[in-house]
């Protein structure tokens, strides 16, 4: 096998070349010229001429030449020993050759001529007895870098390369089998748009485009590879191979080279074939692309040499390599010019990656790094799954509207990539390893990122990607980095957890999570520029700031007791508790709370206050404002700043001080006494030391401070004292008018 290999000036002149029979006579050619071949005589021919061999092998050591076409028919086998040169006739030669590209020409042929070799269904026509370089039919026109045969071939039945000499066979039509044979180097050129229907076997090595040609073969059926089958684009060229192709013994591989910013693009599968003939090959059971066999009879390899290739086209999610570490390889290295490789994963569905890209020399794959980058195209519904460590040093690019998996959650099925490349995320790259985790460093881009797996990831490095970031299992640790530029962080699942303990900046934005979920971390900020709801548990030393202009509610129980709690702006609405040394509330914030504070609350914002305990001080400073149904305090009370009573509140007592001390200050505009609505505030209500609504006259501020259903609460009791007062009156009168008839 071998990376590729150049045509010399030997092989250039060997091509030049065409060598007669000595010992013959010329024979005018037309019509049926068996008896010419039969007795090996010389053929000029001077129309179209046919061979009908009689079946077995039929060994041909003249030339042919003249103007015309040759075919074989008949049921058995022609063998050239000589190379014989003849053309089309010329009311028949119509093809032209194209070169463009200056420095780097690359040769075209446009509307080629029709076939002048023809080999018919059940014939077999053989280029040479694999012992020398002679035995072909070839009329060369030299382009430049590169000679072209111009007798296009039309191939129903078999043509045998037994050469040991580089041929082409101009434009290769008809679809039959065109078979190279095993150790006949240097190989097969196929330069041209060949319409051939049948199977290619590939059994030394074959030229798939090169730098100065390209190829295409559209309607191939089938591709039997037991060499080396290279593949080449020019600068600007994209060269696809559509074909289905497979090997039969150990020792084949699939080469790259491209030039420029020439593509390959592959679209078949590249696979093992276990029954099957050489002209139909086939595999017995797709598993068998996976299990080793004897002699690795079944492994298959890639070597992609600086060059940018191309799997899948995005219409079909037919993956190109099936198999794993122990049945292909792929290699990625950089060429001697020092472009780097570059794999592109095209395809409409789910596919997957079960081998490492690595970049060592042929099997030994593992010997060395790949040196090249890894896309993932931007065709939606493209999730390619790696299930293997991966040991490429370059990027991993995401598309949007594509994913990227790291494991499949089988525990054989862990994957990871080195932490040499960057991750440009603009899709979504999930991390779902079942037992050994990954470090993943620099992801970047407009994609999410999920943790999906029960083994931990740990994200390093610059984390600069702005899609959503969720954790539906195990454990997604952050060092170094940072979070704050994902548009939002979702813990689905219980057991999930987020460990941002040794992160950088600890934001994180627009949190959502289950109960059972945990966010950790020294300092944590939670930025809600959207309305949500975590159940889960935040935990941090130093203490979690709540920013950003919405809503965030926490149903969950948090244990801090050592750290400060601030809600800096927005809302944070507490339905369970907090435990932390001091919960406060700055100017642009408000705490909305029916849950408890496991310590001190200071008030220099807004406080909505309906049932909340408070297990420590509350303190309102001056510009903060309580809203409050009731609330309960077990420590010191001081007053400053604006009070609302809550709606729907008749008489009681607002602020239930638990402690001994009286409460210290009052509301702003509020002494002792005053009118509240229809009722006054007292602050030696209740036990003699709560905050308290009493009943009593005064000005009606009902409008200014209560809603229309608190009013509606009022005017009832009102109406009840009237009704009872007006009660008591009548019994009165009927009182005083019956005394008065018993005196009379």
């Amino acid at each position: 096998m071998r990376a590729g290999y150049r045509l010399s000036a030997g092989v250039t002149a060997f091509l030049l070349a065409v060598t007669g029979a000595p010992n013959a006579v010329a024979q005018p050619g037309a019509g049926d010229v068996t008896a010419d071949i039969r007795a090996n005589r010389n053929i000029t021919l001077n129309g179209d001429a046919i061979v009908r061999l009689p079946g077995g092998v039929t060994t041909y050591a003249g030339v042919i030449t003249g103007e015309g076409t040759f075919t074989v028919g008949g049921t058995g086998t022609l063998v050239l020993l000589k190379n014989s040169d003849f053309i089309l006739p010329a009311n028949r030669r119509r093809q032209k050759l194209v070169t463009v590209g200056g420095n780097h020409p690359v040769t075209t042929i446009d509307n080629p001529d029709p076939p002048a070799v023809i080999v018919q269904r059940g014939a077999t026509l053989q280029y040479g007895d694999g012992s020398g370089d002679d035995g072909a039919i070839v009329h060369v026109t030299q382009a430049p870098e590169v000679p072209l045969n111009s007798l296009n071939h039309q191939i129903d039945g078999t043509l045998d390369l037994a050469l040991r000499r580089r041929v082409n066979m101009g434009v290769i039509s008809g679809s039959g089998l065109v078979k190279q044979r095993r150790g006949t180097w240097p190989g097969i050129d196929l330069p041209g748009t060949h319409p051939f229907s049948g199977t290619l076997y590939v059994g030394t090595g074959a030229d798939y485009g090169s730098l100065h040609y390209l190829t295409s073969m559209p309607k191939v059926r089938k591709v039997v590879n037991q060499g080396s089958f290279i593949h080449n684009a020019p600068d600007r060229e994209v060269v696809t191979d559509a074909a289905d192709i497979y090997s039969q013994y150990y020792g084949n591989d699939i080469n790259f080279h491209t030039w420029g910013s020439g593509v390959v693009r592959m679209s078949g599968v590249y696979s093992w074939s276990d029954n099957g003939s050489d002209s139909d090959p086939a595999l017995s059971d797709p598993s068998r692309n996976f299990a080793s066999v004897p002699h690795r009879d079944n492994k298959r390899g890639i070597n992609i040499e600086g060059a940018t290739v191309t799997w899948g086209d995005g219409t079909h999610n037919r993956f190109f390599l099936p198999g794993n570490e122990n049945t292909v390889y792929i290699n990625m290295h950089a060429d001697g010019r020092g472009a780097r490789s570059v794999l592109t994963f095209d395809y409409n569905g789910p596919v997957t990656l079960d081998a490492p890209i690595s970049g060592g020399r042929y099997h030994d794959t593992m010997a060395d790094v790949g040196r090249g980058d890894v896309v993932i195209a931007a065709t939606r519904g493209n999730a390619v799954t790696f299930t293997a460590p991966q040991n490429y040093d370059g990027d991993t690019t995401i598309g949007a509207g594509a994913s990227l998996r790291l494991g499949d959650g089988s525990p054989q099925g862990d994957s990871s990539l080195l932490r040499t490349g960057k991750i440009v995320d603009n899709g979504e790259l999930i991390l779902q390893n079942a037992t050994k985790g990954a470090e993943l460093a620099r992801i970047s881009g407009t994609g999410s990122v999920t943790q999906a797996g029960p083994a931990a990831t740990t994200l390093t490095g610059d984390l600069t990607y702005t899609g959503r970031t969720t954790v539906k299992a195990g454990t997604l640790a952050v060092i170094g980095g940072t979070l704050a530029a994902s548009t939002a962080v979702d813990l689905p699942a219980a057991g999930a957890t987020l460990d941002l303990a040794k992160a950088g900046d600890q934001t994180v934005n627009n949190l959502s999570g289950a109960e059972g979920s945990t966010v950790t971390g020294r300092a944590l900020t939670v930025r809600a520029a959207a309305a949500t709801t975590f159940g889960g548990t935040l935990t941090a030393a130093e203490g979690v700031a709540k920013t950003g202009p919405e809503t965030l509610t926490l149903t969950g129980a948090h244990t801090t007791p050592d750290a400060t709690w601030t809600v800096r702006e927005g809302t944070l609405a507490l339905t369970k508790s907090v435990q932390a040394r001091q919960l406060g509330v700055e100017p642009t914030g408000t705490l909305r709370a029916t849950g408890t504070v496991e310590g001190a609350v200071d008030n220099a914002g807004r406080v909505d206050a309906d049932g909340l305990a408070v297990r420590g001080a509350y303190t309102q400073r001056p510009g903060a404002r309580l809203t409050a149904t009731r609330m309960s305090v077990t420590g010191a009370v001081t007053l400053a700043g604006t009070f609302e009573p809550g709606p729907q509140r008749g008489p009681g007592v607002i602020i239930d001080n638990q402690g001994s001390a009286q409460v210290s200050g009052t509301f702003d505009g509020l002494p002792e006494g005053a009118a509240v609505g229809p009722f006054r505030l007292t602050y030696h209500g209740g036990d003699g030391n709560d905050v308290a609504l009493t009943g009593g006259s005064g000005t009606d501020l009902a409008d200014a401070t209560t809603s229309h259903a608190s009013t509606g609460s009022l005017w009832w009791f009102s109406a009840a004292g009237a009704l009872v007062l007006l009660i008591a009156l009548v019994l009165l009168v009927f009182l005083v008018r019956r005394r008065n008839r018993n005196r009379n």
